[in-house]
């Protein structure tokens, strides 16, 4: 996922597993506003864009195949709640997994879920 709101994710790591005396496997979410700087044939060289975004960061054992287990149920239990639970029309809600050259260097597997707004 993106840095730009998972930075608070990682930095307070320790300070939440002591104060919340959680333990491997666990997830934060978060949210926050993103930027970005695009260069634009326009008048501007620059244009910033702003936007909501939200960030979930499960954290697992050090194993690749407990690992690759609680991602694919992550992934799951995060679909099943956007349509089934939520009752998003599955036209509107997508799942696209990161290419590795997407991915972060902290990062083993992403996806994004992205909503078509109606407008």
């Amino acid at each position: 996922m993106r840095p730009e709101t998972a930075q608070g994710i990682f930095v307070n790591f320790k300070n939440v597993t002591d104060t919340t005396r959680m333990r491997v496997p666990f997830g934060i979410g978060q949210i926050g506003k993103a930027f970005r700087n695009e260069i634009t044939p326009g008048n501007f060289l620059y244009r910033t864009r702003e936007f909501e975004q939200m960030e979930i960061e499960y954290f697992v054992e050090n194993d690749p195949v407990k690992a690759n287990e609680a991602f694919e149920t992550r992934r799951e239990v995060s679909m099943n709640r956007w349509q089934n639970i939520m009752k998003f029309n599955a036209d509107n809600v997508r799942f696209r997994q990161h290419e590795s050259d997407e991915l972060s260097h902290y990062s083993a597997g992403t996806f994004d879920v992205e909503f078509k707004y109606p407008w």
